[in-house]
């Protein structure tokens, strides 16, 4: 698995994020009750061109598509430093009031993301979504990243 997730993040390869994409919908209930919406994180434009690709904006529509849900973009404010490295308190700080959704949101929203650490990122970005309008977020993810207290 974790080689599938390096592959897909980091070489951009498209047929192991099928394998993954595959293996979420296998263990989510054909989307009951995942919200009304789909709201990818944000990627980093600059990233996202060094990579040509970018993997959570591509999973959140093919997941949409999948469940016949709309998606709706959520802007980064700014463009915030890697987190790799970064202790959980540096990463709540450095995601903090990173994210914004012009549009008010529908009561129930699902973020999507494809790996998760602290939850730093998806909290940040569930805030914004809670400002918005939603009632509920959830967030789903390929992954989590084991914990060593960070």
């Amino acid at each position: 698995m974790i080689r599938l997730i390096q592959r897909y993040k980091f070489s951009a390869d498209a047929r192991a994020g099928e394998v993954l994409i595959q293996l979420m919908l296998a263990s989510l209930a054909q989307g009951a009750g995942l919200g009304d919406a789909l709201i990818g994180v944000p990627g980093h434009q600059e990233r996202t061109r060094e990579q040509g690709f970018d993997h959570t904006a591509w999973l959140t529509r093919r997941l949409a598509a999948n469940w016949k849900l709309p998606v709706i973009s959520a802007e980064r404010l700014r463009e915030t430093p890697s987190q790799r490295g970064l202790d959980r308190i540096s990463r709540r700080r450095n995601v903090r009031r990173a994210f914004l959704l012009a549009e008010p949101l529908p009561a129930t929203v699902m973020i999507v993301d494809d790996v998760m650490t602290t939850g730093a990122t998806l909290e940040s970005l569930a805030i914004a979504c809670r400002k918005a309008g939603a009632e509920h977020v959830t967030a789903v993810a390929f992954a989590r990243t084991p914990s060593t207290r960070i």
